[in-house]
């Protein structure tokens, strides 16, 4: 094991996903030094699977004739947080975010045009060409490698904060090869990412524990952890983006697909629990099923609806990951898959379907006959479902594929202000130490906020250069 080797920056940024990547070229350009430091073996983190980020005002939108308004955008999301977000931090947010397109092409990012993830929100979801590795991380990196003051180590773990007199002076670091580092800077910046594989967290502070990610890594909640044992204050813990998903099934998948439709969907009790089109809000969906026995449920449908979405398609899908013009061109095939992985059940009556999934008999046959009858009216007085939505369950054979909860990630952590300095339960703030992402709290409420589609990604590139522009006036330059 080789001695410690000691560095120095005017700026050590822990992380080099989004958020940091944008703070570094910000600082860069502005003159100052930085240090990069990563765990991970190469950058992105879960920004390399985003499809897009939200904005407000872009020339996208304006060309496209957008009329949705920066005020409007902020009081649609304050609304819909119940006023639990930091109004000044969103505000701030906001007013950057078309500035942001902008800027972010100009380094090279590319997107591929402009889109809404649902019938009920407005076009403010920028996508990226090739999703987040290729569309963002790709050419952000490429540009931080040929900036002469940006340094960048991969496979190092920061430890701890190193502190003087209450500042923030730099970090302790373990590198690759188990070389102890410590690296000396006048700011800190912690941009490391949320804590959805953290489940000692996901239990304690989120609305299931049955909760897991969707793409597992090591988001563990290092960066909040390091600012509470300097005086921050522990802000916005247990917001998750939750999704309900077939579990174990890839995003593309024509299971997946098939599975959360919104049909009827069933608890482990074999009860009806929600409006199933709030898939479209789908956080929300993650809301009700995180409150049913286990997190878990089955969507069921009949033969009839089997053939239709084989021969004409869907009435739902989750953001660009499938083509809702599109049919199931698989789905025999897949539902046997299904079968033979445990996750699909068919039966020749809805008595035996119960008793595969393990669910009462006679309660499953009266929510199936409730559901039909709610078909035939073509109503739904239960849960007020849109009538578009409501497809009888009458012909053999039945299926029930499972559905479970997952998380694309979690946001909050530390509490900010609309600089991003970090701050102590007193409101005031630990000098020169700022936090970017989704390790900081106040963009949300308890409920990631899908009108505001992309905003987890949109927070982190612009808290990033709001963060970098404030930490050069922090060093004057």
């Amino acid at each position: 094991m080789n001695g410690e080797r000691e560095m120095q920056a005017d700026v050590v940024v822990i992380g080099c996903g989004a958020s940091g990547l944008c703070a570094a070229l910000t600082l860069s350009f502005g003159g100052a030094s930085v240090l990069m430091v990563e765990q991970e073996p190469e950058p992105g983190g879960m920004t390399n699977y985003a499809e897009g980020m939200f904005a407000v005002g872009s020339r996208m939108q304006k060309k496209a004739k957008v009329g949705l308004t920066v005020e409007e955008a902020f009081n649609i999301h304050m609304e819909e947080t119940h006023w639990l977000a930091n109004p000044r931090l969103v505000r701030t947010f906001m007013d950057k975010t078309a500035d942001t397109i902008d800027w972010l092409e100009a380094q090279g990012a590319r997107f591929s045009g402009l889109f809404t993830i649902s019938p009920l929100t407005q076009r403010v979801w920028h996508q990226m060409v090739g999703f987040g590795k290729e569309g963002l991380i790709e050419p952000l990196f490429a540009k931080a490698q040929k900036q002469k003051n940006i340094e960048i180590l991969f496979e190092t773990e920061v430890k701890s904060l190193l502190m003087e007199d209450g500042r923030a002076v730099g970090v302790v670091a373990k590198g690759k090869n188990g070389q102890a580092i410590q690296a000396k800077a006048k700011v800190v910046i912690i941009a490391s990412g949320g804590y959805q594989d953290n489940q000692e967290w996901v239990d304690k502070y989120c609305k299931s524990g049955f909760t897991r990610p969707v793409v597992p890594a090591r988001q563990v909640g290092s960066g909040a952890s390091m600012a509470w044992q300097v005086g921050a204050e522990p802000y916005d813990m247990g917001v998750m983006q939750t999704i309900v998903l077939v579990p174990e099934e890839e995003l593309t998948s024509q299971l997946l697909t098939a599975g959360f439709q919104p049909r009827l969907w069933v608890n482990k009790l074999g009860e009806r629990f929600c409006n199933e089109a709030i898939c479209w809000k789908f956080p929300m969906a993650g809301n009700a099923l995180a409150r049913q026995p286990g997190a878990t449920a089955w969507c069921i449908f009949d033969d009839d609806t089997k053939l239709q979405m084989k021969k004409e398609g869907v009435s739902y899908v989750l953001g660009e990951f499938y083509d809702i013009l599109k049919n199931l061109p698989d789905l025999d095939e897949e539902l046997a898959r299904g079968e033979e992985a445990g996750k699909v059940f068919r039966n020749a009556t809805l008595e035996g379907l119960a008793a595969a999934i393990g669910v009462n008999q006679a309660t499953l046959s009266e929510t199936v006959a409730e559901y039909n009858g709610c078909c035939d009216k073509n109503y739904d007085p239960i849960f007020a479902k849109d009538r578009v939505y409501l497809q009888p369950i009458k012909k053999a054979p039945f299926y029930a594929v499972k559905l479970g909860l997952a998380a694309f990630m979690t946001n909050g952590g530390i509490r900010i202000n609309h600089k991003t300095q970090v701050l102590k339960e007193d409101r005031s703030p630990i000098p020169g130490l700022y936090a970017i992402g989704c390790c900081a709290g106040g963009i949300l409420g308890d409920t990631y906020e899908v009108s505001t589609t992309g905003g987890s990604l949109s927070f982190a590139v612009n808290t990033g250069r709001i963060a970098g522009e404030s930490v050069l006036e922090d060093l004057g330059k």
